[in-house]
């Protein structure tokens, strides 16, 4: 104590240069707690606090740990704070006499560590609004401490949000007759799922039954309507009807999405339970791995378990998928480990396809500018699977996707279906490796697909010239082409100018990337006749669009036009008349 009483005798300013030089080397990653800020910081929300002394070589070990752990709960769990309290400072009952001990013992007679019983170094503990929760005991390994961390945020983690009462819908399981003045007021209750038709269409007639047995199956889970679009033909036009019939599935926020399944009972009613059931299920880690093997394709958001703004961004943003593929989310941090996300994001969303658990098809981190849109867009981008059997009820979903993929298609013959699609599984592997997992190429996502050529004979030979495919024994012998439905092209040649084979993977994944790049030669499943016909319709419908959005100034350059067209007729005319031309009396 003689030192101590020494030490009193000392001028102030000595003894707070000595502090500070003192102290300038000790490392301190989180937030520095002292005597003075302690209650004041830790009176509100989480808070880890590691207590420890530079003098201690466990904490000299662990401090890498520590920096690594307070930079990843920035990301991870956010609504922790982490900070540390230096006991060779802020006392202690195990520091060692130092002259840092000596000046803090000076300037603070609070002994803060001794306070809160620290006894050893490093000494870890979780508090929460001022409240000692609990004393870290586990292995001082990041693993550990994230799931130490984890466990109390998730045990007072924020309730879901309320699902909003949603009014009584389908009441009768019959189905709805709208109009131009009851569709919004109808929308306004909740989703519906709409068929426009015209009593005239022979497909409408033979739907009609079907539809009724719809309605009453969903009685009380979802609003089945129809338009007749010869009396509310203004209707049908603003839903952008152009044939009949039309099934569209509108949510309550005006989003449309085309229904281009079968048309049976079943398929409909498969449709609209997903549809009316679509949302986020929460899943634990270790489910993760059987879910992939059920499943095709599904989205996986990893998120901070206090974070719910982003499951409602994300929710919205994926209405248009209708509950397929399948949204699960998880706030296990060592999913963002696992799927290499970057630090600085606080949320992924992850796309998991073909059954593969390890390579993710894409991975969507959170950026500043993560818009709604572009969650939207990402989400329709990698919907599909990379291999697939097109039929009646998977054609229009891979065929008119929104994102416009290539599709090779390998027309086989039920003799050799089975081998056929084993071996276009075993390309769409080899063209996953070859793309890092995304399946894109050159901005397109690329699916290749068996099809039944006994089935689809007529529609392959009238769309790509395929003949005979049906009869076809051998691999080898398999027709195959690359197809861009949207623009109604394809391409049966590699890049060497020979067939397209299932046989030889190399030519077709280069064929593939010619064909993304716009350097391969094309054919056209549309005559030169058809052709201009869909050209001058499109026109058309352009006009029409523009005319309908601008009607003043579709009207204004009508007019212009005709006076343009009168002035020339006049001058024409006036052009006609001798310039010598003069009337003369007459006698009668």
């Amino acid at each position: 104590m003689h030192l101590l009483a020494a030490f009193r005798e000392l001028p102030i300013s000595l003894l707070i240069t000595s502090l500070a030089l003192a102290t300038t080397a000790l490392p301190v990653h989180g937030t520095d707690l002292t005597p003075d800020n302690f209650k004041t910081l830790t009176a509100d929300g989480f808070w880890f606090i590691e207590y420890f002394s530079p003098y201690c070589s466990h904490c000299r070990e662990f401090e890498p740990t520590w920096k690594k752990l307070v930079e990843e709960t920035e990301h991870t769990t956010p609504s922790v704070k982490l900070a540390q309290v230096d006991c060779a400072v802020h006392g202690g009952t195990s520091s060692p006499v130092s002259t840092i001990a000596l000046v803090a013992a000076y300037l603070s007679p609070i002994d803060l560590c001794a306070e809160k019983g620290v006894k050893a170094y490093p000494t870890m503990r979780m508090y929460r609004n001022g409240q000692d929760l609990e004393k870290y005991t586990g292995h001082r390994t990041l693993p550990d401490l994230h799931a130490f961390i984890k466990r109390h945020v998730d045990a007072v983690a924020p309730p879901p949000p309320k699902k909003s009462e949603i009014p009584p819908v389908n009441i009768n399981g019959e189905v709805l007759q709208l109009t131009d003045s009851t569709f919004a007021a109808n929308l306004a209750k909740g989703p519906m799922f709409v068929k426009f038709f015209a009593p005239w269409c022979g497909h409408c007639k033979k739907l009609a039954p079907v539809w009724r047995q719809l309605a009453t199956h969903m009685k009380g889970k979802l609003n089945v309507a129809e338009v007749d679009c010869e009396e509310h033909g203004a209707l049908c036009k603003a839903n952008d009807v152009t044939g009949y019939p039309t099934l569209v599935y509108i949510t309550k926020g005006g989003l449309k999405s085309d229904y281009n399944g079968g048309r049976k009972l079943e398929q409909l009613k498969a449709f609209a339970d997903k549809a009316s059931s679509a949302g986020f299920q929460p899943i634990k880690t270790e489910e993760l791995d059987t879910l992939v093997k059920d499943n095709e394709v599904l989205y996986l958001l990893v998120h901070s378990a206090a974070d719910t703004d982003i499951l409602q961004t994300v929710q919205r943003a994926a209405t248009p998928l209708l509950g397929s593929p399948s949204l699960f989310t998880s706030s296990d941090p060592a999913l963002l480990t696992r799927f290499s996300v970057p630090q600085t994001s606080t949320w992924a969303l992850v796309a998991l396809k073909d059954h593969d658990a390890r390579t993710p098809a894409s991975i969507l981190p959170e950026r500043t500018a993560t818009s709604e849109d572009k969650i939207r867009t990402w989400l329709l981008s990698h919907r599909l699977p990379t291999t697939i059997e097109l039929t009646q009820d998977t054609f229009q979903g891979v065929m008119n996707a929104p994102q416009a993929p290539l599709v090779v298609i390998a027309a086989v013959g039920p003799s050799i279906m089975d081998r056929a699609q084993e071996r276009v599984a075993e390309i769409g592997k080899k063209w996953r490796l070859r793309t890092q997992g995304s399946g894109m190429v050159a901005g397109r996502e690329v699916v290749f697909a068996t099809m039944d050529a006994e089935k689809w004979k007529d529609w392959m030979k009238s769309m790509y010239g395929i003949v005979n495919a049906d009869a076809e024994t051998e691999l080898a012998g398999v027709k195959v082409v690359i197809t861009d439905h949207k623009r109604l092209v394809y391409y049966d040649r590699d890049t060497v100018d020979s067939r397209i084979k299932l046989s030889s993977t190399p030519s077709l994944f280069a064929a593939v990337e010619a064909a993304a790049s716009g350097k391969l030669a094309y054919k056209n499943s549309e005559n030169a006749v058809e052709r201009l016909a869909r050209y001058l319709n499109n026109k058309m419908v352009s006009l029409e669009k523009y005319v309908v959005t601008y009607p003043w100034r579709a009207a204004f350059i009508l007019f212009m036009v005709f006076v343009a067209v009168f002035l020339g007729l006049k001058r024409l005319i006036a052009d006609d008349v001798p310039a010598d031309y003069r009337k003369v009396d007459r006698l009668d």
